[in-house]
């Protein structure tokens, strides 16, 4: 759906529903419009996932999924070994502490490297929910209270989430309307266009929707890209108001009304070109120092109260307390900084630290915090000692993965096929668990071919360097006789999957069949 303003202030009141009448897209806008702060659960089958949403801005995304935890996120990307994770992991569990805190403290990573991994860990969490047509909403009763300093970009995510995993059959009919309709950018969006960086396919289309605007046909013939991939950038722009139907325009803005130029990725260079390798300045090292100490600040700054912000002890004077805040002020004075990224997060660390001297200066307020103090040290004092051993009832779809592929390469491919599902299910942009499965419904019936082969098609589209699901549409190409696709997608999965030799083997079949 492409939502009009009413419709937007509808979703956002709504208190439950499903996304199969709200897309999580339209869902995300409504709130982020409004300036919601809520907490909003997504269930779909036996998976779940709980947003907060701050002001408009999702800061966190919990589920029942093992491997949108941090750590095996970041085993999963290559940034963390097997080994570290479980050591960090039981450090962390016994001590009580944040697990990115043990990584910082061990010198796994940087804090200016965990912010960002973190960043990408919680994108992820929340790209996935594009790929959900089916699932139930709600807004849970408790307060939306949260530690976390994240924050995404609500366009952007919007934009990624549309364009990458939007089910076809949504952008499809959401786009219908459009068809035959003159289309041109709004001259003043309810988002600014310098909210998007877009890629240079995407900036190709939004130039051409510059007033005075033109019709789907003829942004296929100017700009020469799929139809496919011009409807689904036209559906998420259209979704964030930045594109609209010429008649829909607001009658006081003008044909011709001035607008921003969306942030453009710079194209590569090309491969015969001899690019000039420009001289790298050295690393400043104080400002890498600098940079680490907000970033570290900046993570855990929102789960300290006044005492841990400043450094300051309970029974400290109120000339104490002040000599710390000039102390904590002097470390983040955001004026030193070039603006900028870093500048924004040392002003977040300068005001809070600000309103934390104005507490513990008030000897009322600061009364009431060392009240607060002491009831959750009691509190912690009777709990039980914490167990060495860590617990979960997190859902694994790795081991699933594994025992689905094991069913399957003994021959059970009925079995395999709902564990396959379950992983595919809880990780729907895991390419390899996409790939199997569509195979193995292949393998079950032929029957199922054109539905393995849209599933395959869909999965290369998502990630193009899945030599998988290219191996794959190839090997059900040549079972069913299209010899000239089976050939396209088997050279494909030889470039992507080198030395796999299983679509070399796979090509030299088919041309023994052809010579039959």
């Amino acid at each position: 759906m492409i939502p009009t303003s009413d419709q937007l202030e509808e979703i956002a009141r709504l208190r439950e529903g499903s996304l199969a009448e709200v897309p999580f897209a339209p869902l995300l806008l409504a709130h982020a419009l409004r300036q919601s702060s809520l907490v909003l659960e997504v269930r779909r089958r036996q998976v779940w996932k709980r947003i907060l949403i701050e002001d408009g801005v999702p800061v966190d995304c919990r589920s029942n999924l093992a491997h949108e935890t941090l750590g095996r996120f970041m085993v999963a990307e290559g940034k963390l070994g097997e080994e570290d994770f479980t050591a960090c992991l039981s450090r962390s569990a016994a001590r009580g502490v944040p697990f990115g805190e043990i990584l910082i403290e061990h010198g796994l990573v940087t804090a200016a490297d965990l912010f960002r991994i973190l960043q990408q860990n919680l994108a992820k969490k929340l790209l996935d929910l594009f790929t959900w047509n089916e699932g139930e909403l709600r807004w849970l009763d408790e307060a939306p209270a949260s530690d976390s300093s994240l924050k995404v970009k609500v366009p952007q995510l919007i934009l990624t989430g549309v364009s990458r995993f939007a089910p076809q059959e949504e952008v499809d009919m959401s786009v219908a309307p459009l068809v035959g309709k003159k289309l041109v950018l709004h001259p003043r969006p309810p988002f600014p266009f310098d909210d998007l960086r877009l890629s240079r396919h995407q900036s190709q289309i939004a130039e051409a929707l510059r007033p005075p605007g033109r019709r789907m046909g003829e942004l296929a013939e100017l700009t020469q890209l799929p139809v496919d991939e011009i409807t689904r950038v036209l559906y998420a722009l259209s979704i964030l108001g930045v594109v609209r139907t010429s008649d829909t325009l607001p009658k006081d803005l003008t044909a011709t009304g001035s607008f921003q130029r969306p942030a453009v990725a710079p194209p590569p260079p090309p491969a015969a070109a001899t690019v000039p390798v420009p001289a790298v300045a050295p690393a400043d090292p104080d400002l890498e120092r600098r940079r680490n100490e907000i970033m570290q600040a900046y993570l855990s700054y929102r789960r300290q109260d006044a005492f841990d912000l400043l450094g300051a002890p309970e029974d400290g004077t109120p000339a104490l307390f002040e000599e710390k805040f000039l102390d904590f002020a002097r470390r983040f004075a955001p004026w030193t900084l070039e603006a900028g990224d870093l500048a924004e997060k040392a002003r977040d660390l300068f005001l809070t630290g600000a309103r934390a001297f104005a507490e513990l200066a008030d000897s009322e307020q600061r009364n009431t915090l060392l009240f607060r103090r002491r009831t959750l040290r009691e509190e912690r004092a009777k709990k039980p000692t914490a167990s060495f051993a860590i617990k979960t009832d997190l859902l694994d779809s790795e081991s699933q993965f594994k025992k689905g592929r094991a069913l399957m390469d003994a021959g059970k491919h009925r079995e395999a096929v709902m564990l396959l599902e379950f992983a595919a299910d809880c990780d729907p942009q895991n390419s390899l668990y996409a790939a199997e499965l569509a195979y193995c419904r292949f393998l079950v019936t032929s029957a199922n071919a054109s539905r393995a082969l849209k599933e395959l098609n869909e999965t290369l589209r998502r990630d193009p360097k899945c030599g998988l699901a290219a191996y794959y549409a190839g090997e059900i190409e040549r079972q069913v006789g299209n010899t000239a696709e089976a050939e396209e997608h088997l050279r494909r999965a030889i470039k992507l999957m080198s030395p796999d030799r299983r679509p070399i083997e796979a090509l030299k079949a088919l041309s023994t069949e052809r010579k039959r």
